[in-house]
């Protein structure tokens, strides 16, 4: 993954959107050497959103269905307890 530091990257950002727009290519950004942002094209970025939101639903979809085993099925919490650590 290419790396640019945040002087470079502001003299030649044009250059480096199109780099990372049309390679598909992340771009880390340095500031004082350490890495404080990426630069990624919108079709990754909307992939990597919709994963996401997708792995959040399913977890809070996870804790609704807990909560009604516990309630339906008499789950004790300790079996309760191991569900959460598996779906985790």
């Amino acid at each position: 993954m290419k790396k640019i530091n945040a002087l470079e990257l502001r003299k030649h950002f044009g250059q480096v959107m199109d780099e990372v727009r049309y390679r598909k290519e992340p771009c880390i950004v340095t500031k004082n050497g350490r890495s404080v942002m990426v630069l990624l094209d919108i079709d990754s970025y909307m992939m990597s959103k919709e994963r996401l939101d997708e792995e959040a639903f399913i977890e809070e979809y996870s804790e609704e269905r807990i909560a009604e085993f516990l309630k339906e099925d008499s789950l004790d919490e300790e079996t309760a307890k191991k569900i959460r650590g598996a779906v985790s």
